[in-house]
């Protein structure tokens, strides 16, 4: 059986051999970068020496009993695994590869590193989860140290983090590197993009002197360089205390010499060399790299290289036809969706906006969509570059855009105006206006200013009688060929359909908004006086649908009945809204008819409700209001402008009224569609599961339209895009806008007064209530907490599972803690003097991930 392989012999493939460490080292070998010598023994060791001791069975049966939320449960299964492993013995044939081995490299001090095959990968950057051990001399030391790195698989951050990654306890092996130690002078972490802003073409680079465990560690606040082009853009000498260095055996923390804590680690030239290495490894392996780095006797060596994973995605496909800079916002973040969509809801997607481009006389292949509809992180972004070109067209984009999201429109404005961005557009395909689309759009908005009520009325019926047709249509169709065609030809012709029939409606009322605000504001100086004006609006399907649910709940209240599904008015609730659902627009989401839990939940809550709270009492209050509110102001107007304008106000408000509660029609509709397309899918499923190519009929939710071809089998197609939704289902921060560089925005940038002040180090915006940790054993931490701890080190790992947000004393952007934050998707602040005393328990916070601040909400 083959047990070793030096450096030389590995390459990226071999991650089942040499785990994550093992195989990058390979790689950056072959790429001809600067690794110290050294060998790897294989992941058959490790299998080797639990079969050995029959250690498996006893491994799953502890494994089995962790709960991430329950951090002493995976305490004690961690230590119950280690003690196996403590008492296992290591068979002659692994002593005996070894010792050939380390005789062969020198004999001479090595370092010792886990190498996990679940690791250092693509989609899962275990950032230090296993042990290393430094400076380690000596046949007997060094099979120590390989134990200790075998049962490091399982301390209790690296098995919360896999459960977090749904990775099995048989899924995982580990090898174990041992590499000649560099008696480093100065080492530390070079990021070859930044992993604050997600800037593909920025470098970070953190130094400080001795070996480079106190800068991983977050021991010391390094020295740090940020180089964009291969200039440096900035950079900061920080004081450093403390410093990693070599004892006789093992390694030790020591004060710095006073004379050298604020000296610079680097000169440029040095940090220069660095950046080229960086560079060479990011295109040897085709994406950013998270390096650690060694300096020793005037030569630079790398000592690991993993990928950085913690980046947000660049939204794709990327097409050749694009130039310069483009900027995308979140589609998803627009409809109050966090959560990816599935990837039959992006195919959906891409097929409404086919029907938009036809429309307009652009002609778009079926699977790929408009070239402005992108995906990142199973996320729809949309390329609003054209848009931002012109100064007039930006201004009125972001009009409109303000009602959904003026953190958006501010994030926007910071970037073209205060960063002064250089837009440019390439000329696309022609399009060509739909006059004869456009002008039958125009007479019924006119009509419907006219006589808004039977222009909803003639609106709707449409709607209703062409929805009905496609629902006859759907009901008779045969074979998976069929049903293709059938959600492709809705799909695209949806969208002409709902703008050519409910835009005449919903325009006009959007419209009149926009001039209502800005006739307030001039009339009457007050633009706050509209507000009021806004509420109980009528013809709003959605608040329909919330007080026909609450008249259900007390009719069901007054009969003494249970709630349930088989309730005659629950079933003639959902014939009308079982279409909608919790992030319905996705069509891989259950409908309500499919499963009413959600339904049932919420009238069981609103039995316990007082008739105090009866919510159509409130909007009757709100229409009386409302009403108050518009002759108020039409008074103001007529003493402030006169009769004339006071007319016109008193015009535009009523009519503002009757439609504005319209807009959330589109979306009703749309709404019923998917749920169609919906049904159509799930026949197209069972017929799949049928011919073999599926196990479930729901699993074609997790396929696009593209994949829908004859005898293929499906399902690894399924087990791979299951496996990506569910671990974008775990990111708790989406940036509202993104750069084609990388660069992310989640709130638009700010000082407020107050606030504490520190390094960003993992992006987003986070409220919560404070909890101090000194020390991560036996600590608790509540769901949703903000840890404030003086500093982490991988121990802490369990504790991130809970908590909404970090905040530390000290580290930089690449301590430990940083990383696993970004990781796990949480906000943090690093390097906040004596966050543990100026913060209380139990003290609400908001932590801004992106500004580097900490600001006390009360």
């Amino acid at each position: 059986m083959e047990l070793i392989r030096w450096f030389d012999q590995l390459n990226r493939k071999d991650v089942e051999l040499a785990g994550g460490k093992g195989a990058q080292l390979g790689d950056l070998i072959k790429a001809g970068l600067p690794v110290p010598p050294g060998f790897v023994l294989l992941t058959p060791a490790y299998r080797m020496f639990v079969s050995a001791n029959d250690l498996q069975e006893k491994i799953e049966h502890w494994a089995k009993r962790i709960k991430p939320e329950n951090p002493a449960a995976i305490d004690e299964a961690s230590e119950a695994i280690r003690g196996l492993f403590d008492r296992g013995i290591i068979p002659l044939e692994i002593i005996r590869s070894v010792s050939e081995a380390y005789a062969r490299l020198g004999g001479g001090r090595v370092a010792v590193r886990s190498s996990a095959t679940a690791e250092d990968l693509p989609g899962a950057s275990f950032a230090g989860q296993q042990e290393t051990y430094l400076n380690i001399k000596g046949l007997q030391p060094v099979l120590a140290a390989i134990r200790q790195c075998w049962s490091s698989l399982w301390t209790s951050r690296a098995m919360a983090y896999r459960f977090r990654q749904g990775i099995a306890p048989q899924e995982v092996s580990l090898a174990v590197v041992i590499q000649q130690l560099v008696a480093a002078e100065a080492a530390g972490v070079l990021f070859t993009a930044n992993p604050v802003n997600g800037r593909r073409d920025q470098m970070v680079l953190d130094a400080a002197w001795g070996l480079g465990e106190a800068v991983v560690s977050g021991q010391v606040s390094p020295d740090q360089w940020v180089i964009e082009n291969n200039s440096i853009i900035s950079s900061t000498v920080a004081c450093k205390e403390v410093m990693t260095v070599q004892k006789e055996a093992g390694t030790a923390t020591l004060p710095v010499p006073e004379e050298r804590r604020e000296k610079s680690v680097l000169e440029e030239a040095r940090v220069l060399q660095l950046v080229e290495l960086g560079r060479r490894s990011e295109a040897h392996f085709g994406f950013p790299q998270d390096l650690e780095w060694a300096l020793a006797e005037g030569q630079l060596y790398l000592l690991q290289s993993r990928p950085i994973t913690s980046l947000f995605p660049l939204p794709e496909p990327e097409l050749g036809t694009e130039m310069g800079e483009r900027i995308y916002i979140s589609f998803n973040l627009l409809q109050g969706i966090l959560e990816p969509f599935t990837p039959m809801g992006i195919s959906v997607f891409r097929n409404f906006t086919r029907g938009v481009a036809l429309l307009f006389g652009v002609k778009v292949p079926p699977p790929q969509g408009v070239s402005a509809f992108k995906v990142a992180a199973g996320r729809v972004y949309l390329d609003i570059t054209g848009v931002l070109v012109k100064p007039k067209t930006r201004e009125r984009f972001f009009r409109i855009l303000s009602l959904v999201d003026r953190q958006m429109v501010k994030v926007l404005k910071n970037l073209i105006e205060q960063d002064q961005r250089k837009l440019q557009v390439k000329e696309g395909a022609k399009i060509r206006l739909p006059w004869k689309f456009i002008l039958n759009v125009m007479a019924r908005i006119k009509f419907t200013l006219i006589a808004p009520h039977a222009a909803r009325r003639r609106g709707l019926a449409k709607m209703e009688h062409w929805l009905q047709g496609l629902e006859r249509q759907g009901g008779r169709l045969q074979g998976l060929r069929q049903r293709k065609h059938f959600v492709e030809q809705t799909l695209t012709r949806m969208i002409p359909f709902l703008f050519g029939h409910l835009g005449p409606v919903v325009i006009p009322g959007l419209v009149l908004r926009f001039m209502a605000e800005r006739k307030v504001k001039e009339w009457t100086g007050d633009p706050s006086g509209l507000q009021p004006v806004l509420r109980s609006l009528a013809h709003n399907p959605t608040t329909e649908m919330d007080l026909e649910l609450w008249r259900i709940s007390r009719e069901i209240k007054a009969q003494g009945t249970e709630v349930s599904a088989r309730h005659p008015l629950v079933i003639q609730f959902l014939e009308k809204y079982g279409h909608r659902a919790v992030r319905e627009i996705d069509a891989g989401v259950p409908r309500w008819r499919e499963d009413p839990s959600h339904i049932l939940n919420i009238l069981q809550t609103y039995l316990t409700h007082s008739e105090e709270e009866d919510p159509e009492r409130q909007f009757r209050e709100g229409i009386q209001g409302a009403q108050r509110a518009v002759k108020i102001l039409v008074e103001q107007v007529r003493q402030r402008e006169g009769k004339f304008q006071a007319l016109l106000m008193a015009m535009l408000l009523r009519r503002l009224r009757a439609l504005g509660g319209l807009r959330e029609y589109p979306k009703f509709y749309l709404v019923r569609i998917i749920a169609l397309v919906r049904k159509v899918l799930l026949e197209a499923g069972e017929e799949l599961v049928k011919e073999g190519r599926l196990d479930k009929p729901e699993e074609i939710f997790f396929l696009d339209l593209a994949n829908l071809k004859p005898e293929v089998d499906l399902r690894e197609v399924v087990q791979v895009n299951r496996s990506l939704y569910n671990r974008e289902m775990e990111r708790r921060a989406v940036p509202r806008v993104i750069t084609s560089n990388g660069e992310t925005f989640y709130a638009a940038p700010g000082s407020t007064e107050g606030a504490l002040g520190g390094t960003a180090s993992s992006p987003g915006v986070y409220e919560g209530r404070v909890k101090i940790i000194l020390d991560p054993k036996g600590a608790c931490l509540s769901p949703g907490e903000v840890l404030v701890a003086p500093g982490t080190d991988p121990a802490w790992t369990p504790l991130f599972l809970s908590a909404g947000a970090l905040v530390m004393e000290t580290g930089g952007i690449m301590s430990h803690g940083s990383v696993v934050a970004r990781e796990y998707g949480i906000p943090a602040v690093v390097g906040i003097s004596e966050a543990t005393r100026r913060l209380k328990n139990g003290q609400r916070v908001r932590v801004d991930g992106e500004a580097g601040e900490v600001i006390p909400l009360d």
